[in-house]
């Protein structure tokens, strides 16, 4: 399951990352996050991993990540390094959790789906 994070985050989060999820960082100008879904959705990408949640609330942003298919996972950290260490925590979770869902947020200890209103 292929992923692609923001560019925000630190790069040898694909490295760390290997064995458990397949994470590959954007590596074009910078760009809207609908732009971004987009273009993982083109390149073949189950998802897009943001840093914080905030980005979830973007008009229209979970509207296109739902038209073309991709799931946002949103981390929920107050820095990169935080988040990367998130992430790579709860790997297996976040791996097992998008077999059902489209929105997740990845907090310290947990993976939790989003719902409409969240």
């Amino acid at each position: 399951m292929k992923l692609l994070y923001d560019a925000v985050l630190p790069p040898s989060l694909s490295v760390e990352a290997r064995g458990t999820l397949d994470l590959h960082r954007w590596e074009g100008t910078d760009a809207a996050d609908t732009v971004l879904v987009r273009s993982a959705a083109d390149s073949g990408y189950r998802g897009v991993i943001f840093l914080d949640r905030s980005s979830l609330d973007q008009p229209g942003l979970r509207t296109t990540a739902e038209e073309v298919g991709v799931a946002l996972v949103a981390v929920d950290a107050s820095d990169p390094i935080e988040a990367k260490q998130r992430i790579l925590r709860n790997a297996p979770s976040l791996r097992r959790k998008l077999a059902d869902h489209d929105c997740l947020l990845v907090l310290a200890g947990e993976v939790r789906p989003l719902g409409e209103h969240d």
